[in-house]
C-alpha cells in the first residue's frame, strides 16, 4: 500500500482524536521480529524428517488411522514451513503497515493479507523503551507481557507490541510516555 502514512492514520481517527505521530515499520527491522518463529519452524521440519528417517510416518494408504496421522503430520509440516517463511511475509505486510500515536490510544494499522486495526488504550501500555542507534532509528517497545501457558504459541510466551525500524525512535517513545502518564491535570486540587 503506498500513501502518507500521516493521511492513512488520519483517517482512522475517531472524531476530536488528535493524531500526533505516524510512520511505517522498517521493512527489515520487522521481519526481524519473526526470527523466532523462523527457530521454531526449523526444529518442527527437523522433527518430522526425524519421524520420516526412523519409520514413524505411517503409510497413509494402509488404513483410515494412518491416513488421519498422515494428514496431521502433513499440516504440521505445512505450519512450520509458514514459520520457516515468516520474516518474508512479515516483511511484505510491513510495507502496508502504519504506526501511529494520537492524544488518546497507539495505533498498529495493517492492510495486508486484510485490514486490521489494533490500538492501545494507555491504561493498558507499559512504560516505553526505546533502542536506537546513534541517529535515533530503532525499536520502540510499549507492551511486553508473559502469556498464559493457555495462549502461548509458535510466536512466543511473550506479547510483545512496538514499533519497529522507526526514525526517531526515543521521541516517539516519549510521546507514548505522555500518553500513558498525561500528569495531573489540575495541579491546584490539593491545596484545600
Amino acid at each position: 500500500m503506498s500513501g502518507d502514512p500521516l493521511e492513512i492514520a488520519r483517517q482512522a481517527l475517531a472524531p476530536g482524536e488528535t493524531l500526533i505521530w505516524a510512520d511505517r515499520p522498517g521493512l527489515h527491522a520487522y521481519a526481524r521480529t519473526k526470527f523466532p518463529q523462523v527457530i521454531r519452524g526449523v526444529l518442527g521440519l527437523a522433527v518430522i524428517a526425524g519421524l520420516h528417517w526412523y519409520g514413524y510416518v505411517p503409510d497413509w494408504r494402509s488404513s483410515t488411522e494412518n491416513a488421519l496421522l498422515f494428514g496431521f503430520l502433513a499440516a504440521a509440516g505445512l505450519y512450520c514451513i509458514v514459520l520457516v517463511v515468516a520474516p518474508n511475509i512479515a516483511r511484505h505486510a510491513a510495507r502496508s503497515m502504519v504506526y501511529a500515536v494520537t492524544d488518546r490510544r497507539v495505533m498498529i494499522l495493517s492492510f495486508w493479507p486484510f485490514r486490521l486495526e489494533r490500538s492501545f488504550a494507555p491504561a493498558e501500555l507499559d512504560e516505553p523503551r526505546a533502542m536506537a542507534d546513534e541517529g535515533g532509528r530503532g525499536n520502540v517497545i510499549f507492551l511486553e507481557r508473559k502469556l498464559g501457558w493457555w495462549r502461548r504459541s509458535a510466536g512466543g510466551s511473550y506479547q510483545i507490541e512496538g514499533f519497529f525500524g522507526i526514525a526517531d525512535a526515543p521521541r516517539v517513545a516519549a510521546e507514548i510516555a505522555k500518553l500513558r502518564d498525561p500528569g495531573d491535570p489540575d495541579p491546584f486540587k490539593d491545596e484545600d
